[in-house]
């Protein structure tokens, strides 16, 4: 078993999720095996996703099995809990959305996630971020579930080619694939016949025995120029490493066929590894998403109430064309409040502690968004009235969470789920009407200066 992650998503929630659904796979084939979804909601997922108004918007991957390696139904909903402790520790199902399907269709087992990187509650948050301490989280998480699952441990082949995920999963990148697998293939046939001793003999058997031009030589990669190519290729991999040490590659990729699992000492120094780095992630996510908001120091608000704010002057006709978009933003929103109310009045009647607990947080959350306001020196009131309609709406998200983790049966948990896909909707439309509402006051007031 190993997890894959792929780049993170930029598109809306539909690209990932229909494809994850799909009856056809990354090359239009039929699937043999259909998808099956083990944990989450499509709908949800894809609500969450288009929510977010940053670029980067979902994190996805999959957590692959090999052929001989035939996980169980409960031993794969043990590895999906395991796989959210481990990533997302000290959050529960309401503060995060994710998604995981099964797919059967290559002849083995593989569960792909896509978890949107945003919190319910809108916060920034990344399952897979930037830096050697999360590569190596992954990793122990890795040897320490193969070893818990009896399974062989992930040896990486050190004559294997690195694929970039355009040429893996693209149908465009498959032409540069098979030329660059081609290639690989009897490079890897020459070092191991002794014919390659180290770089140099390799870029040089590339010039006389195909006519290929290496364009650039990098710490860790090679530049090649096919015949004929308009553009040379990267060629990653331990293989093409400045200091790569041809004899003992060939040695090491004899050892890799072989199944090794870790010793009794070995797994504890796992599994101590991960306990560490998970602690570490757990009183981050406390600090980050968990903790109350730390309110400004005096200084900084005497400071604001020192500023003076110049007047404007503006004419009647520009003042007149500003109120008339202000008023079609605002008249949006008050719809939208219309829609999340109506849909809020479909919940159940009975209240649980959760329910009280989501609903104090969200009246705190107005609180916050209204003192912001209030800070903000503005002329009009739309930007308040946007930000207190999505103040409601995320009153009833907060309510529509609560019933989806509280819900009883599968029905009552459908039609939270439902409810909360809809809410999450509409606030999305209120954070667009808001930016737009942003960008037009500026564009307004960057032309009365300049007039």
């Amino acid at each position: 078993m190993i997890v894959r992650v792929f780049k993170a998503g930029i598109s809306r929630g539909e690209s990932p999720v229909n494809y994850l659904m799909s009856d056809r796979d990354h090359t239009g084939q039929k699937r043999a095996v259909m998808p099956e979804v083990l944990e989450g909601s499509p709908d949800l997922t894809i609500a969450v996703i288009n929510s977010i108004q940053r670029k980067h918007k979902y994190v996805s991957g999959a957590i692959a099995f090999r052929d001989n390696e035939q996980p169980t139904r409960e031993q794969m909903k043990q590895v999906i809990q395991s796989f959210k402790k481990t990533m997302c520790p000290g959050l529960g199902p309401e503060h995060f959305n994710c998604l995981f399907v099964l797919h059967r269709d290559k002849g083995n087992t593989e569960i792909h996630f896509v978890v949107p990187m945003t919190t319910m509650s809108g916060k920034r948050m990344n399952i897979h971020p930037p830096g050697k301490q999360n590569i190596q989280l992954y990793e122990a998480f890795t040897q320490v579930t193969n070893h818990e699952l009896d399974y062989a441990q992930v040896v990486p082949d050190p004559l294997k080619l690195a694929l970039s995920d355009f040429e893996r999963h693209t149908p465009e990148g498959s032409k540069d694939r098979s030329n660059k697998m081609y290639l690989h293939k009897r490079l890897t046939r020459a070092i191991r016949t002794g014919q390659i001793a180290n770089r140099d003999q390799l870029c040089m058997f590339l010039s006389e025995q195909y006519g290929v031009e290496v364009t650039r030589k990098g710490q860790d990669y090679i530049s090649m120029k096919f015949s004929g190519a308009a553009k040379a290729k990267r060629f990653r991999g331990p293989l093409y490493n400045a200091n790569a040490d041809y004899p003992e590659l060939v040695n090491s990729a004899r050892d890799a066929k072989q199944d090794h699992h870790l010793s009794p000492s070995e797994y504890q120094q796992a599994r101590a590894t991960l306990s560490q780095l998970v602690e570490a992630r757990r009183q981050f996510n406390l600090k980050a998403y968990l903790s109350p908001r730390v309110l400004r120091s005096h200084r900084f608000k005497a400071a604001r109430e020192r500023q003076t704010y110049k007047p404007i002057t503006t004419t009647r006709k520009e003042t007149s064309s500003m109120k008339s978009q202000f008023s079609a933003i605002k008249l949006i929103a008050q719809q939208i409040v219309q829609e999340a109310r109506a849909i809020h009045a479909t919940r159940p009647t009975t209240w649980t502690t959760r329910d009280k607990a989501a609903i104090i947080g969200s009246m705190q959350s107005m609180r916050e968004q209204a003192m912001h306001s209030a800070d903000t020196p503005s002329d009009l009131g739309v930007f308040g009235d946007i930000e207190a309609a999505i103040g409601e709406v995320q009153s009833n998200i907060n309510a529509a969470t609560a019933d989806m983790n509280g819900a009883r049966t599968p029905k009552q948990r459908s039609e939270a789920e439902r409810r909360l896909a809809k809410l999450m909707e509409q606030k999305s439309r209120l954070q667009i009407q808001l930016g737009q509402a942003r960008i037009r006051q500026l564009n307004s007031l960057s032309g009365m200066k300049g007039n």
